[in-house]
């Protein structure tokens, strides 16, 4: 699949919502600055939390919840936090190991009874530290986890190549993020959900803060997901219907500024929060200790430099990045998934804590503004790393719309298929990605994948190869090609994404029946 790449252009609105506490000197200018980059990057809404040396310095939310609509975001607003959720599941776990019931040496496959990996020894080796920390040598599996749920997707791991030798490279993977929540039922005989809410929502008094798609729905004050899709402001439908209460884990979360200044001033307080203890400090201790060294010529290395740049070093730990900051300590993580991205920070030995969340797919509006709050709270000179950071993504849209232009040039106007169109429709299987089924309805041809959002038009482009347009405009346009067998029929499904390489099945006679 492609990677959908968040389109810029200038902003619509601005609504500036309350604020929990006044902003401090520090801090002055920062409104005309949020107004600024939202108006840069089209962001719809923000909301902002900053905590240092014990205190909420600013709770505040700008702009509106969503476009259209003058209901504007507040230091209450409820977003998807996306994959600052990871932290949350670390310190989930973490607080069982610290209670003895779990070791971070644990072995997967003694408590994920579905977990297997392609190779052997990884399988019978990972632990439960290596899927906190990303060194599995098995990189994210991408669109397999939008369409399965959590034992389907942690069974297909097994059919998944890896991409590096084991604990060799940081190589992102939500999936194993996915096996290790289930950890957690398999020892405390919780839920995650009803554990994460025990152990830390309640005694943090993070009374809005859910994971459930049920919960969600019955929230108020809740901000809706956008995009950019052919460089038009969009509102989108949310990821989490399909799998939220499923995936939740590794990116489900919806939270607000206020509930997670509170995470943050526990976190910075070393685990403890009205005097008592949420986290114990040999867990947080853990999870902000480099464990994997990210290398700089990596794609992960290149996305960190671009979105924190300025360090000598960046590692993970468990659920956390860390790097050098202005002779600081950093730690940190982003969060995408979409129609939302958020991004939370630390400087432990400055007692600083920054929160930034928005409602704009993949926008990187949220790196301006943690950087921004971090060089003032810091007292380091002001470097506006806005128009840096909207220059990278205008070089990346441009890089992606050279592709699809190369990709739109091979067509072959007036060109048809080789083949009658029933002859391509089918079910086609892939072990890994799961099912493709081509049928054809009224003259043409459709292409559905296991999530319905991934329902294409097919139209001839050249040879057997044709150009899906998704029905949900925010996932855009694909090519596959169809590879015939030695009798000249249909045999295999192909994506421009080598990964997504499906097969026909016995069962394609059915299939072709919508």
């Amino acid at each position: 699949m492609k990677l959908r790449l968040a389109l810029l252009l200038a902003c619509l609105l601005f609504a500036a919502g309350s604020a929990v506490a006044d902003t401090q000197p520090s801090l002055e200018g920062l409104d005309a600055y949020v107004q600024k980059v939202m108006a840069q990057w089209q962001v719809p809404g923000i909301a902002i939390a900053v905590v240092q040396d014990g205190k909420v310095v600013l709770a505040k939310g700008y702009g509106v919840r969503q476009l259209g609509k003058s209901e504007p975001v507040d230091a209450d607003t409820l977003f998807d936090i996306a994959s600052n959720t990871k932290a949350f599941t670390a310190a989930a776990l973490g607080t069982l190991v610290a209670a003895g019931k779990l070791g971070w040496d644990a072995r997967a496959v003694d408590y994920v009874k579905p977990f297997r990996l392609s190779d052997p020894y990884v399988t019978q080796s990972i632990t439960l530290q290596d899927l906190l920390t990303h060194d599995s040598g098995y990189c994210d599996p991408g669109s397999m986890w939008y369409t399965s749920d959590d034992t389907d997707a942690i069974e297909r791991l097994r059919y998944q190549k890896p991409d590096y030798g084991f604990r060799s490279m940081f190589c992102y993977n939500n999936t194993l993020y996915l096996t290790a929540a289930r950890f957690i039922p398999a020892v405390a005989g919780e839920s995650w959900n009803d554990y994460v809410a025990a152990r830390f929502f309640k005694p943090l008094g993070m009374s809005r803060t859910v994971t459930t798609a049920a919960a969600l729905a019955a929230s108020s004050d809740v901000a809706s997901p956008h995009a950019l899709v052919d460089g038009k402001l969009t509102l989108i439908h949310a990821y989490w219907p399909h799998n939220m209460d499923i995936d939740a884990p590794i990116g489900g979360i919806d939270s607000s500024a206020n509930d997670m200044s509170r995470w943050l001033l526990m976190l910075l307080a070393g685990g403890t929060y009205g005097g008592k203890e949420v986290l114990p400090p040999a867990v947080l201790d853990a999870m902000e200790t480099p464990q994997v060294v990210i290398k700089p010529d990596t794609e992960s290395g290149q996305a960190l430099r671009t979105w924190m740049p300025g360090g000598n070093f960046y590692t993970y730990g468990l659920g956390f990045f860390m790097q050098d900051y202005a002779d600081h300590k950093l730690v940190w993580h982003a969060g995408d998934i979409d129609g939302m991205a958020s991004t939370l920070a630390m400087v432990p030995d400055a007692h600083l804590g920054v929160v930034v969340l928005t409602n704009l797919d993949h926008s990187d509006a949220r790196f301006a503004i943690l950087q921004r709050i971090l060089q003032q709270s810091l007292g380091l000179p002001l470097q506006d790393t806005s128009d840096v950071l909207y220059a990278e993504a205008e070089k990346s849209r441009k890089a992606g719309q050279a592709e699809e232009q190369k990709l739109a040039a091979t067509r072959r106007p007036g060109a048809s298929p080789t083949l009658p169109l029933a002859a391509y429709a089918g079910l086609y299987k892939d072990d890994f990605n799961g099912s493709a089924r081509v049928t054809q309805e009224g003259g043409r041809l459709v292409l559905r994948l296991e999530d319905p959002d991934f329902t294409g038009d097919l139209e001839p482009w050249h040879d057997n190869t044709f150009r899906v347009t998704w029905r949900y405009a925010f996932y855009g346009k694909d090519y596959v090609t169809f590879g015939l067998d030695v009798f000249g029929k249909p045999a295999t499904l192909r994506f421009t994404d080598p990964s997504f390489h499906f097969e026909r099945t016995e069962a394609s006679v059915e299939a072709a029946t919508p």
